[in-house]
């Protein structure tokens, strides 16, 4: 009979110190439910004890990766808060020039090839959208395209059919038909996040809500850094942007959005 592993509350406080160090995430909100989760998750690791795992939580990065998988795992579709996505688009085709787009997080890549689809169908050529998240899993789905069942009731039966193939019981993104889209596993707070140039739009929607006040700000000044001067940061309905000296809130007919300062 395998082993139950148990942890106290002083271990518990250590798990979550060290998810919101590695990722911004603050857990405790969720500490009802993700207890019962942790005890399931620690044991299908085969390790001795949970004090056995945080050791090891802090120098293996494969254990590392396989935490932050466990921890980030969430549910999205394809036009989520279409009407943010369609302002994006709006501006996009109003730039008239080559357009880069970050998503951060990008999750299963509903978000990415949503503005795709929305750029195709407003015959915008020239954007390259990069979508980015700390969870390997979602990367990988969103880099093979295929959906099915909720991710995809909100498409027309015109869409499914000129954006993707039907492929056994699921739909496959037909790629050829989209702007370029890349997918790239990446932690906002790595030093390879700075790395990634410069983008004239950021689009972060559903993250911000789940991290520390401390890490909000942390971010706002990563996306400053990377962020063209004149570029926007679009945010979800959700999330709650903290004052700070990095961005200027701006609500303007179509919906609301940050510029820099």
């Amino acid at each position: 009979m395998d082993k139950k592993i148990r942890f106290n509350e002083a271990e518990f406080n250590e798990f979550i110190k060290i998810i919101n160090e590695l990722s911004g995430m603050d857990l405790n909100d969720k500490r009802a439910i993700l207890s019962i989760k942790l005890t399931k998750f620690v044991e299908s690791l085969n390790v001795g004890t949970f004090a056995d795992f945080l050791a090891k939580l802090r120098i293996n990065k494969n254990l590392r990766q396989e935490t932050l998988n466990f921890v980030t795992i969430g549910e999205t579709y394809f036009f989520r808060e279409l009407a943010q996505l369609r302002e994006i688009i709006f501006y996009v085709k109003n730039l008239e020039r080559r357009v880069s787009v970050l998503s951060a997080p990008c999750s299963s890549g509903e978000e990415v090839y949503s503005m795709a689809i929305l750029g195709a169908q407003n015959f915008i050529k020239d954007m390259y959208i990069l979508g980015i998240d700390i969870n390997s899993g979602v990367i990988d789905k969103a880099k093979r395209g295929e959906y099915r069942g909720r991710s995809i009731q909100n498409l027309s039966e015109m869409e499914k059919r000129k954006f993707f193939t039907e492929k056994d019981d699921f739909c496959l993104i037909n790629k050829s038909e989209l702007c370029a889209c890349k997918f790239d596993l990446c932690n906002v707070f790595e030093d390879r996040f700075l790395k990634l140039g410069k983008f004239d739009i950021i689009v972060s929607r559903n993250m911000i809500i789940y991290f520390d006040y401390d890490s909000r700000l942390k971010l706002l000044e990563r996306f400053h850094k990377i962020l063209a001067d004149d570029g926007r940061l679009y945010v979800g309905s959700a999330d709650l942007v903290p004052e700070n000296v990095f961005f200027k809130k701006v609500f303007s007919p179509r919906g609301i959005y940050y510029e820099k300062q």
